[in-house]
């Protein structure tokens, strides 16, 4: 029996993996829709190789490449957010969600809301939206197969155990390519060497996120509405060899850890062959070649930017949403040279103390609230 899968997000780094791992189970699969912001090029090759039934294009600058490429295709062309919300509530058996930052959560909620059981790549989604999306979820039916490395690692040291016999989760980060230096010496850092990860190769805007350690605060509360946890009970270390990827302490000292190779492929693999696991290709752990596992704290000096998100697990969620509008604009501004690596951090905090906090009950409150977040931010800019 195959699935039917739709991938949103298919030409970012989570979409190649995703879909390298189908070219090696094709019968296993059918594409039902894939999507990308911008890069028609590639869209149109992926769709003239996997034959979906739609694509979406959300940039409609492009649109033209893509008709031209698709004209004699029978696929469905579509554009925008309401492509994207669309393609999310037709048929299929699972919903790759890998759109980078809140554009993804729209998608998401409405996957979620037409019963479809999800792979999640896009922490945003949770991180603004977790008090409306799981209880949706809860309510619908719906399984959430997490696809971060970290949250697949404690999603899988978990089977088999009971959630009221753990004490903590830890997951685990590489550290980034700052881990040796001051926040003071990374502040004027270039973009240039704030993307060159040590261990991941990722898109741009995760990659940032991880050199501030953001990526690791946002995980942490993505952890919090995924697994019914309060902030005791998450913790995260610097693990540079990224091998192993979180670790689950029960009551009885017990330790449970997950290990796989530094590979997306292992933890979206497991995403879409759930219950059963797939053959893949990827790199081989080989534990007699590893010399030793380092882990070390987090230090609050150095990356400020990780305990300003750990802080706001189980907080009115006001201040998640503010948190991440802030940051998606302030490390676009960073990418584009306009502020500094240090200014990432000052935009966030800054931007957290001037919201005002309301009421947040449903889907189209927390779009305007994100909206609302980003204007505050912007604001910040000129007494930088």
């Amino acid at each position: 029996m195959t699935k039917a899968i739709t991938i949103l997000g298919a030409t970012g780094s989570v979409g190649a993996s995703t879909l390298s791992i189908i070219r090696e189970n094709r019968n296993s699969f059918e594409i039902v829709g894939l999507t990308s912001h911008s890069n028609a090029e590639l869209l149109a090759a992926l769709a003239v190789e996997f034959a979906p039934k739609y694509v979406v294009l959300s940039d409609v600058r492009h649109i033209a490449v893509l008709e031209q490429k698709l004209a004699a295709t029978d696929i469905q062309i579509l554009t925008g957010e309401e492509g994207l919300e669309f393609l999310a509530i037709q048929k299929a058996d699972l919903v790759v969600a890998a759109i980078t930052g809140f554009a993804g959560f729209k998608p998401v909620f409405a996957a979620i809301n037409a019963g479809t059981d999800i792979a999640l790549a896009n922490k945003e989604a949770l991180v603004a939206g977790g008090h409306l999306l799981m209880p949706l979820a809860t309510q619908k039916g719906v399984t959430l197969l997490p696809i971060d490395s970290e949250h697949n690692a404690i999603f899988q040291c978990m089977m088999g155990q009971k959630w009221d016999h753990v004490e903590q989760v830890t997951l685990t980060a590489s550290g980034g390519p700052f881990l040796s230096m001051t926040s003071q010496e990374m502040y004027h850092v270039p973009p240039s060497r704030a993307l060159k990860h040590p261990t991941w190769s990722m898109g741009a805007k995760i990659t940032i996120d991880s050199a501030t350690m953001m990526n690791k605060g946002f995980e942490s509360l993505e952890a919090a509405w995924l697994f019914g946890l309060d902030k005791k009970q998450i913790c995260a270390i610097i693990h540079p060899q990224s091998i192993m990827h979180g670790f689950v302490k029960f009551k009885d000292e017990s330790v449970i850890a997950h290990l796989a190779p530094t590979d997306m492929k292992v933890p979206i693999s497991h995403a879409l062959g759930w219950p059963e696991r797939l053959k893949i290709t990827c790199e081989k752990l080989n534990l007699t070649q590893i010399s030793n596992l380092e882990f070390t704290e987090i230090k609050e000096d150095q990356f400020p930017s990780y305990n300003l998100a750990y802080q706001l697990i189980g907080d009115n969620p006001c201040y998640a949403i503010a948190l991440n509008a802030a940051n998606e604009i302030a490390v676009a501004l960073y990418l584009d040279k306009q502020v500094s690596f240090g200014d990432i951090y000052k935009i966030n905090a800054k931007t957290i103390d001037l919201i005002k906090l309301t009421e947040l009950p449903d889907y189209h409150s927390i779009i305007d609230y994100n909206n609302y977040a980003r204007n505050i931010a912007h604001s910040i800019l000129p007494s930088l």
